[in-house]
């Protein structure tokens, strides 16, 4: 007698370890067809690029590959889902959809809504597994930290199951190609992005590269060392944060105290699970409030008078705005898909407080030069370093002295802008460009000042203090870190011009 049919529909959740939707149909005995399909619509969207498309060719190709290692196969698609499940169910009738919960955009959470509706008019059942520490819905920010350890620390990664699947079955799916690596563009600046490269990444992290984690990412020359490097298999799902948090607990477990090393260990590990945390946080806020995708939080931020000048949005996206370390991020970006945060967060300060651009106009070109795009941690980034949340310090970032402080010897500089590669680090430092390297196509301390004039204005109103404590309330965090006590948001601090993070982001 044949097994009943459930497909698992594969999206960002490419891996076959701590896979809930494998360890469900194994359960259940079965009989299992992974499908993926890659969507016109998503492609197309303004958010997304081929270096994202290349990330889930990789990361699927090597699914897999893994598949049929063990004697099975996927369905590769080329079109709309609810077009091409349709036309699956047709050859192979199935009773079961399986997916894991993906918090994503409007464009994905759309699509998810139209599947769902066309498993209910076909009589196919419909489940959701979450993958990370975010709660469905929204969740009171109090009982978030609590919520968070349920799902990352309080069960083990899942092993990888059993998987079954017919003849007939494995040889619907062996019938479906899949495009060539060429078909996406393939950079050699561009990580890696699958299962095994994965757990590849965590165990070069957590065994040599991770001691230097604490410190080391601040500055763009040593975080590509320093850092996890893991945010690309944790949007692609690859990895999960399950797996990274009891990664790193067993490495905590395993130091050894009479080593010199094992201080700083303990310190830079810390640093990484508190960050494993902020990033369901910051996802968190798009799920609980989807419309953060087209307006800020804060409602008294909403109507800020930028500028948009298309030109100075060119030049800040190409990396030509006389300004070297905001030039030279902007560059290694659209070659590698990464910076550090720091650096991230000063381009989008320069961008919203020097240049007077919306960070909704440069949301997409922004997106698309990151290979770890995700986007509740992109937007709530975005906004927060705009200012227009409400209650975190305003920080604008002077990029003159983040290179003095982050780039000293214009090494990231000056690779990432050719134009300077022979230029001395002290005439670069001092502002005195070689022909050829554009000049500042604003000036950024009266700007920064203006739009700090903005943002401090409208902090000061009766309208705002009012509505912060309520904004606060549903999105802000419960620090500190350590132990998740709740705090009441501090007062606003005076008006500052911030050129670096609080200690509590680093």
């Amino acid at each position: 007698m044949r097994r009943p049919l459930v497909v698992w529909w594969v999206k960002r959740d490419a891996r076959l370890a701590d896979n809930a939707c494998l360890a469900e149909a194994a359960a259940a005995g079965d009989d299992l067809l992974p499908f993926h399909c890659v969507e016109p619509s998503m492609l197309s969207a303004d958010d997304c690029s081929a270096m994202h498309a290349h990330a889930s060719w990789q990361a699927v190709a090597a699914l897999r590959e893994s598949l049929r290692a063990r004697g099975a196969d996927m369905v590769i698609a080329h079109g709309e889902a609810v077009e091409k499940l349709a036309k699956l169910h047709r050859l192979l009738p199935f009773t079961r959809l399986l997916s894991h919960e993906e918090v994503g955009n409007n464009l994905t959470y759309r699509r998810d809504l139209a599947v769902a509706a066309w498993c209910r008019a076909n009589g196919v059942e419909y489940r959701e597994f979450p993958q990370q520490g975010v709660r469905r819905g929204g969740i009171n920010r109090d009982r978030f930290r609590k919520f968070w350890l349920s799902r990352v620390a309080s069960m083990a990664p899942l092993p990888v199951p059993e998987i079954r699947q017919s003849a007939e079955v494995r040889a619907l799916a062996a019938a479906t190609g899949f495009p060539p690596l060429a078909a996406y563009r393939d950079q050699p600046g561009w990580q890696e992005v699958s299962e095994e490269a994965g757990q590849a990444t965590l165990g070069d992290f957590l065994g040599r590269r991770g001691r230097l984690y604490r410190g080391g990412i601040s500055s763009p020359n040593t975080a590509f060392e320093a850092g996890s490097r893991l945010s690309p298999h944790l949007t692609w799902g690859t990895i999960t944060s399950r797996q990274a948090w009891h990664a790193a607990q067993e490495r905590l477990r395993s130091l050894d105290p009479a080593d010199p090393s094992t201080p700083r260990w303990r310190r830079s590990i810390a640093a990484f699970l508190s960050r494993l945390a902020w990033r369901d946080h910051f996802t968190q806020r798009l799920e609980s409030e989807p419309a953060l995708e087209f307006r800020g939080p804060h409602p008294c931020y909403r109507d800020i008078p930028y500028e948009n000048d298309p030109r100075l949005l060119e030049a800040w996206r190409a990396g030509l705005t006389g300004y070297p370390l905001v030039d030279a991020v902007m560059r290694c970006l659209a070659a590698t898909g990464f910076v550090n945060f720091r650096m991230r967060a000063m381009a989008v300060s320069f961008a919203c407080h020097a240049l007077h651009l919306d960070w909704r106009l440069i949301h997409p070109p922004l997106a698309r030069v990151f290979r770890d795009y995700d986007p509740g941690i992109h937007l709530s980034q975005l906004q927060m370093q705009a200012g227009v949340v409400g209650w975190n310090a305003i920080r604008i970032y002077n990029p003159s002295k983040q290179l003095a402080e982050q780039d000293p010897a214009c090494a990231f500089t000056r690779r990432w802008v050719p134009e300077l590669a022979d230029t001395e680090p002290q005439r670069i430092l001092q502002g005195d460009m070689p022909p050829g390297y554009p000049p500042p196509v604003v000036a950024f301390a009266p700007r920064a000042r203006h739009m700090a004039d903005i943002l401090y204005g409208i902090r000061k109103t009766a309208g705002a203090r009012s509505e912060t404590p309520g904004v606060y309330a549903r999105h802000g965090s419960r620090r500190p870190e350590r132990n998740f006590r709740r705090r009441k948001p501090k007062a606003p601090p005076e008006r500052t011009l911030f050129d670096g993070l609080d200690a509590g982001d680093e």
